[in-house]
């Protein structure tokens, strides 16, 4: 092993070399961060996503039920056929 020079300095490409590591090492750190920033931030929009879309299928749910009244209700009235959601005109199914 060699002596350890006391009171020496770095050469100016030694004193480069170590400044370009540190540097790169505090801005890969700092990248880290806003990556694991930006995680927690997508993983929160996830699951108010996932909340909106369960209160979505409740609402599909209530208007499939309503639907499914109208339709029998009509039925009763005017027997079964398709209607025309435009111009309300009911054809008749043939059965």
């Amino acid at each position: 092993m060699g002596k350890i020079k006391y009171m020496s300095q770095l050469t100016p490409e030694e004193l480069s070399s170590v400044k370009d590591l540190q540097s790169k090492y505090n801005q890969t750190v700092f990248e880290i961060g806003v990556a694991e920033t930006q995680i927690l931030t997508f993983e929160k929009q996830i699951v108010k996503l996932r909340d909106d879309k369960a209160g979505l299928l409740k609402d599909l749910e209530t208007i499939e039920q309503k639907e499914a009244a109208l339709v029998a209700t009509l039925q009763t009235v005017y027997g079964n056929g398709a209607i025309n959601p435009e111009s309300g005109e009911i054809t008749p199914v043939q059965q």
